[in-house]
């Protein structure tokens, strides 16, 4: 309401006017109905809905009056609100309700022209493009809301009940081994399936992440990059294969700290240097990591990763940001996926760049607090 500039005091220029509109609420409910039963996909829905003749019709003219009742308190909010989630609970695609409203506005605009004095249509006209507009946010909110957080709890409870199995049966691979001599042909065979069983829980796990970034709003604050980085090179190197990988790090001093959620970014660069330390090259295992601050781009930092892999080919470049893709054995696919949903969510980019005869190195780009 406050973006939109719409308070008590400008619902003042309705109320004048506002029996005009509730005395219409029958004629705009025959015109609403009449409009969406012409629509097959909308029709299907309507006579599902309509178990008794005119009950729609009903709910439509009190839509109407509630608008110009001229109370924009809670109440009338959470009525709003639960038009929205009806939506998806009777799967009106969103489009439909969005075409709702453009009805709304030019049955509005009608009574406008025909019944507003002259002098006072455009105030009345500009307050009910506010309210409409509330309305539609409102709703439009309640829609997203409801079918993100359904989507979400079912992919959740599926992640959550395919680890708890995978776990079991890795387990029990794990017993059967040990009882196994290695000379055994059945003990190779047990091996390859406990890395299988290793690699879909490290994919539930980084769904599970995946899915917890999505759903979490993020909050802005001011992160130390060198700090963060010499945190994450820590926890990495906890992992015995790292340890024999050089990693260089030289950061702008114009420009020590990012403006991002911490968890986000922590999760961005915990996922690109692991992403690094796997695919380094053997025989030259070598990572940089830099940042640099550009005066010609101000706001911005740009951090480089560097590492010696044999450089990709643009196709492949494209293919590792989506979910599932990987070069590595045993790879979720989901770790680049993860960079990129938080630096989304973070106002950042994300490259990747052949260095030719070198490697390849990801370059970020992430806003700066202002000083």
């Amino acid at each position: 309401m406050e973006r939109l500039g719409l308070d008590e005091k400008e619902l003042e220029h309705l109320f004048p006017f506002r029996e005009i509109f509730i005395n219409k609420k029958e004629e705009f409910a025959e015109r609403f109905y009449f409009f969406f039963h012409s629509i097959p996909e909308t029709r299907i829905i309507i006579e599902n809905l309509e178990k008794s003749p005119g009950a729609l019709r009903k709910d439509w003219a009190g839509w109407f009056g509630k608008l110009f009742q001229l109370r924009l308190d809670d109440e009338f909010l959470g009525y709003l609100w639960k038009i929205g989630v009806r939506h998806v609970e009777i799967n009106l695609d969103q489009r439909y309700s969005n075409l709702g409203f453009s009805v709304v506005r030019q049955f509005c605009e009608k009574v406008i022209v025909s019944e507003i004095p002259a002098e006072k249509a455009a105030i009345v006209s500009k307050v009910i493009a506010k309210l409409l507009d509330l309305c539609l946010l409102v709703e439009t909110s309640a829609y997203i809301e409801t079918t993100s957080r359904c989507d979400m709890e079912i992919i959740r409870g599926v992640a959550d009940r395919i680890r708890n199995r995978v776990m079991v049966i890795g387990g029990n691979i794990k017993r059967l081994q040990k009882k196994t001599d290695a000379a055994d042909p059945t003990y190779t065979v047990y091996e390859s399936l406990i890395t299988e069983s290793s690699s879909c829980e490290r994919m539930v796990i980084d769904i599970r992440t995946y899915m917890d970034m999505y759903q979490k709003e993020p909050e802005a604050q001011r992160v130390p990059l060198e700090e963060l980085i010499s945190r994450t090179l820590q926890r990495l190197h906890v992992k015995e294969r790292f340890n024999g990988v050089r990693i260089d790090t030289e950061f702008d001093t114009r420009a020590a700290f990012v403006l991002s959620d911490p968890s986000d970014i922590e999760g961005l660069f915990y996922h690109l240097i692991e992403n690094s330390l796997e695919a380094v090259d053997a025989k030259n295992p070598y990572i940089k990591i830099s940042s640099s601050y550009a005066p010609s781009l101000p706001g911005r930092l740009s951090i480089e990763i560097f590492n010696t892999v044999t450089p990709l080919k643009l196709e492949d470049m494209e293919k590792l940001m989506s979910p599932f893709y990987s070069t590595k054995p045993g790879g979720s696919g989901f770790g680049l996926p993860i960079a990129r949903l938080a630096l989304r969510k973070n106002y950042g980019s994300l490259s990747l760049e052949p260095v030719a005869g070198q490697g390849t190195r990801v370059v970020i780009s992430l806003p700066v607090p202002e000083e």
